[in-house]
C-alpha cells in the first residue's frame, strides 16, 4: 500500500501554528480571515481579528458554509431592524428557524433608542411617518415623532400637517431676523433646533428690527 506523502506533509503543516496567525493553525487561517471579514460587512478582517473570531464561531457548531448561509438569512433583518449585524448567539439560535421565526425574533426585539417601542413597530412608524415629514417639514422623520405616533395612534399626515402650520412665518425681507429652523417635540410644538436660539419674534413696538407689527 503506498503512502500519499503530499497529503501526509499537507496534513502535518496544516496542524501546525501560523507565524503570524495569533494562535491560529495554517490549515485554519484563510477560512477564519474570511468568515471574520464577512461579520464586518465593510472593510477585511486582520489576522488578530479572525483569531478572536475563530472561538465563538468553533462554538456554535457550524460548518463553514453553513454560517455563511446563515449569516445572508439573517444580517438583512438584523441590520433592518437594529442597525448591527447578527451576534454568534443569534446565529446559533436562528440557524434552523424558519424565516418567519427569524423575522418574529428581530422584530420583537425593542429598538435601541426607544425601548418601550419594538424594533418592528418603530419601522412601521417610521415608514409610515416619513412621506409625511418630506411632504410638510421637507426632511425626514424623526425616531422621537415616530415614538410618539406610534403611543398616540395619531394620523401621521395630520401630525405633520399641525407641526407645519406652527411654524412661523417669516417675511423674507427680514434679513436681520434669526431663523433657525424648528423642530417638533414629543407634544407637537414647535421648539429651536439643539444648540440654536429660539426664533426671533419680536415686533416693530417690541424691538426695532424692522418687522412690521
Amino acid at each position: 500500500m503506498s503512502v500519499d506523502w503530499k497529503k501526509v506533509s499537507a496534513d502535518f503543516w496544516n496542524e501546525q501554528p501560523h507565524p503570524n496567525g495569533h494562535g491560529l493553525k495554517i490549515g485554519e487561517l484563510a477560512t477564519m480571515v474570511k468568515l471574520a471579514t464577512s461579520m464586518k460587512f465593510g472593510g477585511h478582517a486582520s489576522m488578530a481579528e479572525a483569531a478572536l473570531f475563530a472561538p465563538e464561531f468553533k462554538a456554535t457548531g457550524m460548518s463553514p458554509q453553513e454560517f455563511e448561509h446563515t449569516l445572508d438569512r439573517l444580517a438583512p433583518l438584523s441590520y433592518t431592524y437594529h442597525g448591527r449585524p447578527p451576534t454568534m448567539h443569534e446565529m446559533a439560535s436562528l440557524k434552523d428557524k424558519s424565516p418567519a421565526e427569524a423575522h418574529k425574533y428581530f422584530a420583537d426585539l425593542p429598538d435601541k433608542h426607544y425601548p418601550h417601542v419594538s424594533a418592528g413597530n418603530m419601522v412601521k412608524a417610521m415608514q409610515a411617518a416619513e412621506p409625511h415629514a418630506q411632504q410638510h417639514l421637507e426632511r425626514p422623520a424623526l425616531k422621537n415623532e415616530a415614538a410618539r405616533l406610534h403611543h398616540s395612534g395619531e394620523d401621521p399626515a395630520v401630525y405633520y400637517a399641525r407641526v407645519a402650520s406652527l411654524q412661523p412665518k417669516i417675511p423674507s425681507s427680514a434679513s436681520n431676523v434669526d431663523q433657525t429652523p424648528l423642530r417638533p417635540d414629543f407634544a407637537g410644538r414647535g421648539l429651536a433646533s439643539s444648540g440654536g436660539p429660539p426664533p426671533d419674534q419680536r415686533t416693530a413696538s417690541g424691538g426695532g428690527n424692522g418687522l412690521s407689527a
